[in-house]
C-alpha cells in the first residue's frame, strides 16, 4: 500500500497539486511521521501523520477561498466606484481619504480607521482610565497594568478590578478579530491569549539569537504554538517541550522573520509585492507565552514599548488594518492597483489624455497614501540611522513645541467655520470644549456617550498633530510626549475634539423629529456622501437609541446608538454606526485639522527612514504637514460652495477670523516670552499673523527680521528643525575654530549659552516655565561664560524693539530694566 508521501508524488505528477504544496505536504508528513513513529508503530504514525497533513491542507484551502471570495468582492466594488466617480482619477485618492467636492461616494482608509480606533477607544474607557498614559508618558497604575497582562494569560491574581479591564480588552481584540477575519483574514480566537508581543529588532540583533533564544525558550507555552507544517501545536499539553531541534528550527525562523522584516523567506519577485494583510496577521510566526509574568519578563529585555503602548498598538494595527482589507480587499496593494488600472482604463477608453495625467499623479500620490497608511512609509533601512534622527525630531520637538497651545487658539477660527457650514451652532461647540476642560462631569458624560480623550492612549501626547509619525517609544520620544501633555496641548486638542463631535450629536437629535428629505440640506449631503439612506436615518433617530444627558438634552451618539438601539441586528446597526462616525471624523478635521494622511504623503512621499532622502523629507515635513492639510481642507470645501457670493462670505469670514486668532496667537507667545505684546498697526505684524493663522508662524518672522525665532535663515527653516539644528551646532564649531586658527577672539561660551538656551528638552519652550529658564538659567550662565554678555543683551534688547517694536516686562541680566508688569498699551503701538 502506497503511503502518503508517494500518494503526494502521485498528485504531482498528475497536475492535481503544485510542486511548491506538494514539496511542503512530504516535508510535513516525513517531519511527522518521523516523530510519531518514536511513539506508536509505523502503521499508527503513517495513519496520523497522514490525518494532520491532510487537515492542514485542507484549512490552508478554505483560508484561500474565504480570502479570494473577499477579494473578488472588493474588486466589484472598486470597479464599481471608478467608474461612477465623475473624475476616476479622484476616487484612487478618495479609496484612501475623503475631500470634500471631489464626487467619490465610498468609503476612505483614513475615515475608517480613525472611526475604529474611536469605537476601540470607546470600549476601552475604564481601562485607558485606570493604567493609561500620565503626564510623563508611564502607566497611571504599573502594577494594575501588569496584573491586567497576567490576567489576559489566564493567571488569577485576586485583583478583581485587573481581571474585569482584562475581560474588556480580550472582548474588544476578539472584536477587532472577528472585523479582521469578516474581511478575509484567518486569526484564531484563542482563550487566555495574552496580547502579541512586539519586539526590539535592535535588540534582538545586539543579543545574537543564541542568546535570544536562550532567554524566551523557556518562557513559552508550545502547546499553544502552532506548528505551520502541521496546523498542530508543537507540544501536546500544558508544560510539555518538543524536543530541542524543533525548538532551535522554529526559533531561528522566527527570528530571521523579526530581525530581517520577513526577508529570510521571500524572494524578490516582480510583483505588488509583499505578503496581503490577511497573511501577515495569519502568519504561523506567533509566540504564546506560558503566563504573563514570563511575557513581562520578555518585554522588559526585548519588548519595544511598555506594556500598555503595546496593548494599544495592536489593536490600533488592528483597526488600521481592517480599514485596508474592508476597503482595498484582503490584499489592498493589489486591490489598489487594481483601481488605478481601472481608472486608467476609463480614461483610455475616453481617449482624454489630460485625464490619464491625472489619473498617474493620483495613483502615485494613492500609493503614497497607502504606505503611510499601512506604516509601510515607516520601515526604516538603517534601523541606528532611523532611531538617531526620529529622536532628534522627537528632542526638537519638546525643545521647540511646548508653547503650541497658545498657536492652536486659531482652532476656535476653524471650529466656527466648521460649525456654520453644517449648520451647527458654533458658540455651544466653543463653550462645550471650555465646559469639558473645566468640569471633569462633562468629561465623564461624553466618555458615556462613547467620546474619549485619545491622549490617554497615545504615547506622543498628540506631538503627531505637527510632527507626524514618529519611529520609536525611548527616552527622546517620551520627552515630545511629556511637552505636548504638560503644555495643555494635547488635552486642549481633545476636548475640542470631544466637544465637536457631542455638538454634532445634539445636532442630529434636533434633526430627529423630521424625516430625511426633510433634514438640513447640509446634514443630508454628508448623509447621501456617506451612504446613509432615509431607512438608516429612521433607524438612527429611533428614541430608544438615543442619549440621554442629566440635563435632559438628547443626542444621538454612533457608539452609544449601536449598543441601545433595537430596530435592528446588532451587525448591521455596527456598520451604520461607523458609517455615522465616519461621517463626523471626517467634518472634525475640518473643525481642529491635524497632520493629515495626504499632508504626509505629499511633503515626504515614500523615502524611507533610515536613508539620507528618507530622513531629509521628514525635516521638512515637520512642522508643515499641519499647515498643507489646513490649506488643502479650506480650499475643497470653498471650491465645493455652489455660488460665487456664497464662496467669497466664506473666504472673507474664515480669513477675517483666522487673521483675528493668529494676531492673538502671536501676541499670547510674546507674553510666555516675557514680552510686551507686538504693536498692530504696521502691515508686517498681520503679515505674520496671517503665516501664524496657517500654522506656519516661523515663517512669519521673516516680515520682522533677517532670520527666524530660532535663529536660522529661510533656507534652514524651509529644510526644517534637524537642518536648523545642524547648522546651530556646525555653524559656532566653524567660526570659532576659524577665529582660534587666525588668532582672532572667539565665542565659544556665547554661543554654548544661546544653543542652551533655544535646545533644551522642555523648558526652553513650555510656555509657562521657558521664560524664567532663560532668565535663570540660560542668562546666568551666558553671564558666566562670556564676558560681554550685558553688552550682548543689550544689544539684542535694541534688535528686539528695531524688529518686534516690543521689550521685555521681565528683565534681563545687566539691561539695566527692573521687573514691571506688561504694557498692554503697546499693542496699539503706543510709545
Amino acid at each position: 500500500m502506497a503511503n502518503t508521501h508517494d500518494c503526494i508524488e502521485t498528485a504531482l505528477k498528475l497536475g492535481e497539486i503544485d510542486e511548491t504544496r506538494a514539496r511542503e505536504a512530504q516535508s510535513a508528513y516525513k517531519q511527522l511521521f518521523d516523530r510519531y513513529a518514536t511513539t506508536m508503530s509505523e502503521g499508527q504514525a503513517a495513519a496520523r501523520a497522514a490525518a494532520d497533513v491532510k487537515e492542514a491542507v485542507a484549512n490552508a484551502g478554505r483560508a484561500r477561498f474565504h480570502k479570494t471570495i473577499n477579494q473578488l468582492q472588493a474588486m466589484r466594488r472598486i470597479r464599481d466606484l471608478v467608474l461612477n466617480t465623475p473624475n476616476p482619477a479622484n476616487a484612487l485618492t478618495g479609496l484612501m481619504r475623503q475631500a470634500e467636492g471631489h464626487g467619490f461616494k465610498g468609503e476612505s482608509v483614513q475615515s475608517l480607521t480613525e472611526a475604529y480606533g474611536d469605537s476601540i477607544r470607546a470600549t476601552m474607557n475604564d481601562v485607558m482610565e485606570e493604567v493609561g498614559l500620565n503626564v510623563i508618558g508611564s502607566s497611571r497604575n504599573t502594577a494594575r497594568l501588569e496584573n491586567l497582562i497576567k490576567e489576559l494569560h489566564g493567571e488569577d491574581t485576586g485583583d478583581v478590578i485587573a481581571k474585569k479591564l482584562a475581560k474588556v480588552v480580550s472582548e474588544t481584540e476578539a472584536r477587532m478579530v472577528r472585523a479582521f477575519n469578516a474581511h478575509g483574514g484567518d486569526i484564531k480566537i484563542l482563550k487566555d491569549r495574552g496580547m502579541p508581543q512586539s519586539h526590539e529588532v535592535h535588540q534582538l540583533r545586539k543579543a545574537g539569537f543564541d542568546a535570544w533564544a536562550e532567554h524566551i525558550e523557556s518562557k513559552l507555552d508550545w502547546a499553544r504554538i502552532e506548528n505551520h507544517s502541521t496546523g498542530k501545536p508543537f507540544a501536546d499539553t500544558k508544560g510539555a517541550v518538543p524536543p530541542r531541534g524543533e525548538i532551535q528550527a522554529f526559533l531561528k525562523d522566527v527570528y530571521d522573520s523579526i530581525t530581517t522584516r520577513g526577508w529570510d523567506d521571500r524572494e524578490p519577485a516582480m510583483s505588488v509585492g509583499g505578503k496581503a494583510l490577511f497573511d501577515q496577521r495569519a502568519d504561523h510566526r506567533v509566540l504564546h507565552f506560558k503566563d504573563g509574568t514570563s511575557q513581562l519578563a520578555y518585554n522588559r529585555e526585548f519588548g519595544a514599548g511598555d506594556p500598555f503602548t503595546a496593548l494599544m498598538n495592536n489593536l490600533n494595527g488592528l483597526a488600521r488594518d481592517v480599514s485596508l482589507m474592508r476597503i482595498l480587499g484582503p490584499n489592498p496593494k493589489m486591490g489598489l492597483e487594481f483601481a488605478s488600472q481601472t481608472a486608467m482604463k476609463r480614461a483610455a477608453d475616453l481617449g482624454d489624455a489630460t485625464l490619464e495625467g491625472q489619473v498617474r499623479k493620483n495613483a502615485a500620490l494613492a500609493k503614497a497614501m497607502h504606505a503611510h497608511a499601512s506604516g509601510a512609509a515607516n520601515m526604516a533601512e538603517n534601523e541606528a540611522m532611523a532611531h538617531f534622527f526620529s529622536g532628534t525630531r522627537a528632542v526638537l520637538a519638546s525643545a521647540q513645541l511646548g508653547s503650541a497651545v497658545l498657536s492652536s487658539v486659531t482652532d476656535v477660527a476653524t471650529i466656527t467655520a466648521a460649525a456654520h457650514t453644517i449648520g451647527m451652532s458654533a458658540s455651544n461647540t466653543l463653550s462645550t470644549s471650555v465646559k469639558l476642560v473645566a468640569n471633569e462631569a462633562t468629561r465623564e458624560t461624553a466618555a458615556r456617550m462613547g467620546y474619549v480623550a485619545e491622549a490617554l492612549a497615545d504615547a506622543g501626547g498628540g506631538s503627531s498633530r505637527f510632527m507626524g509619525k514618529m519611529i520609536g517609544t525611548g527616552i527622546a520620544e517620551r520627552l515630545a510626549g511629556f511637552t505636548m501633555r504638560a503644555s495643555g496641548l494635547a488635552f486642549v486638542t481633545d476636548m475640542r475634539k470631544v466637544a465637536f463631535q457631542m455638538e454634532f450629536s445634539g445636532y442630529l437629535a434636533e434633526n430627529a423629529p423630521r424625516a430625511f428629505d426633510q433634514i438640513d440640506a447640509s446634514l443630508r449631503s454628508i448623509f447621501e456622501a456617506r451612504g446613509i439612506t432615509a431607512k438608516d436615518w429612521d433607524a438612527l433617530r429611533h428614541a430608544d437609541g438615543r442619549f440621554h444627558a442629566a440635563n435632559g438634552a438628547d443626542f444621538i451618539a454612533p457608539f452609544h446608538w449601536v449598543e441601545a438601539q433595537t430596530t435592528m441586528p446588532h451587525a448591521e446597526a455596527e456598520g451604520l454606526a461607523m458609517r455615522l462616525q465616519m461621517a463626523i471624523r471626517e467634518q472634525l478635521e475640518y473643525a481642529v485639522p491635524t497632520a493629515s494622511l495626504e499632508g504626509r504623503a505629499r511633503l515626504q512621499g515614500t523615502a524611507a527612514p533610515g536613508t539620507i532622502p528618507g530622513e531629509l523629507a521628514r525635516s521638512v515635513m515637520s512642522y508643515k504637514s499641519f499647515s498643507m492639510s489646513l490649506m488643502l481642507g479650506q480650499y475643497r470645501r470653498f471650491m465645493n460652495i455652489p455660488t460665487a457670493m456664497g464662496r467669497a462670505k466664506y473666504a472673507a469670514s474664515l480669513s477675517a477670523m483666522l487673521l483675528v486668532t493668529g494676531a492673538l496667537a502671536i501676541q499670547l507667545k510674546e507674553l510666555a516670552k516675557g514680552n510686551d505684546p507686538r504693536p498692530m498697526n504696521t502691515a508686517k505684524f498681520w503679515l505674520a499673523a496671517e503665516f501664524q493663522a496657517g500654522g506656519l508662524g516661523i515663517f512669519g518672522d521673516f516680515f520682522n527680521a533677517e532670520s527666524s525665532r530660532t535663529g536660522g535663515g529661510i533656507g534652514e527653516t524651509i529644510a526644517g528643525p534637524v537642518v536648523g539644528l545642524a547648522s546651530q551646532v556646525l555653524g559656532p564649531i566653524a567660526s570659532n575654530t576659524t577665529a582660534a586658527l587666525k588668532g582672532e577672539k572667539t565665542y565659544w561660551g556665547r554661543d554654548a549659552a544661546n544653543f542652551v538656551r533655544g535646545n533644551t528638552p522642555v523648558a526652553s519652550s513650555l510656555w509657562y516655565a521657558r521664560t524664567a529658564y532663560s532668565r535663570l538659567v540660560a542668562d546666568e550662565l551666558q553671564s558666566f561664560l562670556d564676558p560681554q554678555s550685558d553688552i550682548l543683551f543689550r544689544r539684542q534688547l535694541a534688535k528686539q524693539q528695531k524688529d518686534y517694536g516690543t521689550q521685555p516686562y521681565i528683565p534681563r541680566i545687566g539691561t539695566g530694566t527692573s521687573l514691571r508688569a506688561p504694557d498692554l498699551s503697546n499693542m496699539f503701538g503706543a510709545d
